[in-house]
């Protein structure tokens, strides 16, 4: 009897983990070799992508992710296989920060679908200094610093800055980056050649994996690199708060990309004639709107001349972007009365308003995850 009550009680203790699926499981330890997997499947993933963007400098990046690969597959040897966190501390180190830049270049690859080409191109430049200065970096601590990547407030992946003249936030993810014992990590930026830039971040924010910054007039800012250095402390047994090894995030400051629409408006107009009404269709008329750059909106009133009743609008355009390449829509027709908004490439909509009869054009929700 009282066997048969402990077995009771043991099925009824063991009855909802029986009966409920695991709710996560536990991600396994990471390795050299998962490290070094990865980094071959993100330098195939960026040279597939270097493809449809041949000016940019994805190519070279691939090149040096593969060479990370093999030089952390000569650092690890026979440790490869074993969990980084009980690897020596040099080769540990070193393993972090390829898995670094493993997390940029994915956050790249991520982040930059669906970019203009300038937008992509600043990207590309951002991650290639990230890998140069990430994959360079010395020195090694029992809990190593490092920044997995940069992100906006609401977490989108950032590598591109604009210099505008709003404040600017933004955060540094990563582990060891904090150690609530000791004063707050120091932040500095450089530009790519080690000069100290103008502009300064001010820390707002810490946690042991996140830095929150922000910007106070980034309309100063220089286009180029913008290096962010992170040197945080440690508090360690008798010797008190100890200065780790520094750790590095790189951002690209560049200005809004430039484009010009120009449009062709064509009106079917009601004419009278003979004791019937006539439909006309009047020559189109063309312009170009003004320089759309940035945020704003941009708007031009289009003169109609002998077209007293309008019966339909129809429109056409074409988007010519800074470097030259464009791209057209149309022609889109609509009755007299109703408007017209049309999405145009590079994430820009056109609108006809026939009541007040103007044109305007105005960016959409920005479909450029990267840039900020």
């Amino acid at each position: 009897m009282r066997v048969a009550r402990l077995g009771a009680i043991l099925f009824w203790l063991l009855a909802p983990s029986l009966g409920t699926p695991a709710a996560g499981q536990i991600a396994p330890r990471l390795t050299g070799s998962t490290v070094i997997d990865q980094l071959q499947t993100a330098q195939h993933d960026l040279a597939v992508r270097a493809a449809g963007l041949p000016h940019s400098s994805l190519g070279a990046t691939s090149q040096r992710l593969a060479s990370l690969a093999d030089a952390l597959r000569k650092t690890l040897g026979s440790d490869a296989a074993k969990p980084i966190e009980i690897i020596a501390a040099d080769a540990r180190a070193n393993a972090y920060r390829a898995y670094a830049v493993v997390q940029r270049t994915q956050a790249y690859l991520e982040a930059s679908k669906g970019c203009l080409d300038a937008d992509a191109n600043a990207m590309a430049d951002a991650l290639a200094t990230t890998v140069e200065l990430v994959a360079g970096g010395t020195g090694s601590a029992k809990l190593q610093p490092v920044i997995n990547g940069v992100e906006t407030p609401d977490h989108r992946p950032l590598f591109v800055l604009r210099n505008s003249g709003k404040d600017t936030a933004f955060a540094l993810v990563g582990v060891n980056l904090f150690d609530a014992q000791c004063e707050d990590p120091v932040v500095t930026a450089t530009d790519g050649q080690g000069q100290r830039q103008n502009v300064q971040p001010s820390v707002t924010g810490v946690l042991p994996n996140r830095i929150e910054l922000t910007l106070a007039d980034a309309s100063q800012l220089q286009s180029g690199s913008y290096v962010l250095h992170v040197v945080s402390r440690l508090k360690a047994f008798l010797v008190g708060c100890a200065v780790q090894p520094e750790a590095v995030a790189t951002l690209q400051v560049a200005a809004p990309a430039k484009m010009s629409v120009s449009y062709a408006l064509t009106a079917t107009c009601s004419t009278p004639g003979g004791g019937q009404v006539v439909e006309q269709v009047l020559p189109a008329i063309t312009g170009t709107m003004p320089e759309v750059s940035g945020s704003g909106t941009v708007s031009q009133r289009i003169a109609l001349q002998g077209c007293a009743e309008p019966v339909s609008y129809a429109i056409s355009a074409k988007v010519t972007f800074g470097d030259g390449h464009n791209a057209s829509i149309g022609p889109i027709s609509q009755i007299a009365s109703a408007g017209i908004t049309a999405g145009l490439p590079g994430g820009l909509s056109l609108s006809w308003d026939p009541s007040v009869r103007a044109l305007f054009v105005r960016p959409a929700a920005n479909s450029c995850k990267g840039v900020y």
